[in-house]
C-alpha cells in the first residue's frame, strides 16, 4: 500500500470540497472559525434558531414512521416466487410437497403467499437440493465481496432508488446476502431498508464515518477498530440477508477528518474505506459452505441456514452523496464497478462531464504514486434515468451516447413513471410497494422496467450470475 497521503509536499490534488479555497488558506493543523455575529445583527443566526425550533415541532415523520412500521409487509404469490427463483410453478409445488422445511406461508383458498424471509428460505431449499440448477450464489470462503457503487455529481437522478432496487433485486432474484452502505448524510437509501427498530438520524447511530475510523474530526490519526467493532456498525434490516450501514450527518465529520489527516498524517485518505472493508472481511468473511446447510440424511439444517444468512454479505452496494468529496472518493476507490445514474437533459449531461473529468484527475494523481492499489477491476457504466420515452430528445440522446461509447452507456434505462413517485411517497421500492387498484398497471410496468435495468446491471457487474431475459426483452422492444 502506498504510504503517501493525498496531499504531500510538492504534490497537490485539487480538492473538490465546497470551501476548498478557504480551507487551503488556513495554516496546517488549524481549524476554521467564522464569526457571523456582525452579519445584519445576527439575523441569520436568529433565522436558523427559529427554523430549528419550528421543524422540531412539525410532524414531518408521520408518513416515514408509518412506512418503517410496515416495512416489508408485502407478500409474494407462488407464481412471483417461482419467477424469483427462475423456475416454473410445478417445480416449486414439488419442492413444497417433498421438503419438510418448506414454509407454510399464508393461504387463502388454494393460493399461498410468502414473505421475503420465506422466499429466501425457499431459495436455500431449492439451491441445496442434489443436482439443483438453482444455486444459492453465495460467495465461497476466500472470495472477497463484490462492491458496486452508485455515484453521480447531480442530485435528482434516481440514484438512491436505483441502488435500493439493485440491492433488493440481488436479494430476491439470486438470494444474495447484500450489504448496503449509505454514504449520504441525508440517508436517502437508508429509508428503503430501515424499520422502526433502527434509530435513523440519531446522533448515536454509527455511520460510514465510524466504519472508516474517521468519525472524530479532531483525531490526529485514523481510529483503529477490530473486525468485530466494524461488524457491529452493520445494522440488520427487515430484508433477509440485507444489512445496512446507515447514512447520517456524521458522514460530514468524516470529510473534515480526512481533510486534516491528508495534511497532518501519512494516511492514504482515498483508500480508507477499501482497507476497512478488507479488514472487516478478514474477520467476517463466509465460513459456511453450501453443503453444510443439509445434514448427512439430506435434511435441511434451519439453524445452520440462519447463522449463514447473517454471517457476512456477498455484495456491497454503496449509495453516494451527489458530490465528489473525500468520503465519496473513497466509495469510488473501493468499488469493483461504478454505476452513474444520469438524466439525459443537456444541462444534466454537463454535470456528468464535470464528474468524470474530476474523477479522472483524482485517478491520475493516485495511480501516479500508489502502485499497489487495484481500482475498479469490474465493468463501469452510465445508466440513463427518468427518461421520457415520448420525447425523442431523450431517446435520441441515449442513442447518440451509446454510439460513441457502447461499453460505457447502457441500452436499458429507467423511464419516467408515476409509479416511482407513488412508491416513493411511502418510502418504498417497487419490490415492496403495494399499489391500490387504480395504480396496479403502472406499478407492474415499472417493476418490469426495474427488472430489465437490474438484469443488465447484473450481467455487467456480476457476470458469473445466470442472466434473465428482462434486459434482452427491453432492448428488443426499444432498439429494434
Amino acid at each position: 500500500m502506498g504510504s503517501a497521503a493525498l496531499s504531500t509536499p510538492g504534490i497537490r490534488l485539487p480538492y473538490l470540497l465546497g470551501l476548498r479555497r478557504l480551507l487551503k488558506s488556513e495554516p496546517q493543523g488549524s481549524f476554521i472559525s467564522t464569526d457571523i455575529s456582525g452579519m445584519a445583527d445576527g439575523q441569520f443566526q436568529h433565522f436558523i434558531r427559529n427554523m430549528s425550533h419550528v421543524m422540531g415541532a412539525v410532524n414531518t415523520k408521520l408518513q416515514r414512521d408509518l412506512a418503517l412500521r410496515t416495512r416489508v409487509a408485502r407478500r409474494y404469490s407462488m407464481a412471483e416466487t417461482s419467477e424469483f427463483l427462475g423456475t416454473d410453478g410445478s417445480g416449486l409445488v414439488h419442492l413444497a410437497e417433498t421438503d419438510a422445511a418448506f414454509p407454510e406461508g399464508q393461504g387463502v383458498g388454494r393460493h399461498r403467499s410468502f414473505s421475503p424471509s420465506e422466499v429466501m428460505l425457499i431459495r436455500a431449499l431449492a439451491g441445496t437440493q442434489p443436482g439443483s440448477p438453482h444455486g444459492l450464489h453465495w460467495r465461497c470462503p476466500g472470495e472477497p465481496p463484490i462492491v458496486v457503487t452508485f455515484g453521480a455529481q447531480k442530485g435528482g437522478t434516481g440514484k438512491s432508488l436505483a441502488a435500493a432496487h439493485f440491492a433488493q433485486y440481488l436479494n430476491l432474484f439470486y438470494g444474495l446476502r447484500v450489504g448496503v452502505i449509505d454514504a449520504d448524510p441525508q440517508a436517502t437509501v437508508s429509508l428503503y431498508f430501515a424499520d422502526e427498530r433502527l434509530p435513523l438520524f440519531d446522533p448515536g447511530t454509527p455511520t460510514l464515518a465510524e466504519f472508516m475510523g474517521v468519525d472524530d474530526p479532531g483525531a490526529r490519526a485514523l481510529i483503529s477498530r477490530e473486525p468485530s467493532e466494524l461488524d457491529a456498525v452493520w445494522q440488520p434490516t427487515p430484508w433477509p440477508g440485507i444489512r445496512l450501514i446507515p447514512g447520517g450527518g456524521n458522514i460530514q465529520n468524516g470529510d473534515i477528518s480526512l481533510f486534516f489527516l491528508s495534511r497532518n498524517a501519512p494516511v492514504p485518505v482515498y483508500r480508507v474505506l477499501k482497507d476497512a472493508i478488507a479488514q472487516w472481511d478478514a474477520g467476517f468473511g463466509p465460513r459456511t459452505p453450501h453443503a453444510a446447510l443439509r445434514g448427512p440424511d439430506g435434511a435441511f439444517d434451519l439453524a445452520a441456514y440462519a447463522r449463514a444468512l447473517e454471517e457476512t454479505v456477498d455484495v456491497i452496494v454503496i449509495d453516494q452523496q451527489p458530490s465528489l468529496t473525500l468520503m465519496q472518493l473513497n466509495g469510488l476507490i473501493a468499488a469493483d464497478s461504478v454505476v452513474i445514474p444520469q438524466t439525459m437533459k443537456g444541462f444534466d449531461l454537463a454535470t456528468l462531464s464535470t464528474y468524470v473529468t474530476n474523477i479522472g484527475e483524482y485517478m491520475e494523481f493516485i495511480l501516479g504514486f500508489d502502485s499497489d492499489i487495484t481500482v475498479g477491476a469490474g465493468a463501469h457504466m452510465v445508466l440513463p434515468t427518468i427518461v421520457q420515452e415520448q420525447n425523442n430528445q431523450d431517446t435520441d440522446q441515449i442513442l447518440d451516447l451509446y454510439r460513441k461509447a457502447p461499453r460505457e452507456v447502457m441500452q436499458v434505462w429507467y423511464s419516467r413513471s408515476d409509479a416511482i413517485a407513488n412508491a416513493a411517497e411511502e418510502y418504498k421500492s417497487i419490490y415492496e410497494y403495494l399499489p391500490p387498484p387504480g395504480r396496479r398497471a403502472s406499478a407492474r410496468a415499472f417493476m418490469a422496467n426495474a427488472n430489465a435495468v437490474n438484469d443488465a446491471l447484473v450481467q455487467r457487474s456480476l457476470p458469473h450470475l445466470p442472466p434473465r431475459d428482462y434486459a434482452a426483452t427491453f432492448i428488443t422492444e426499444r432498439w429494434s
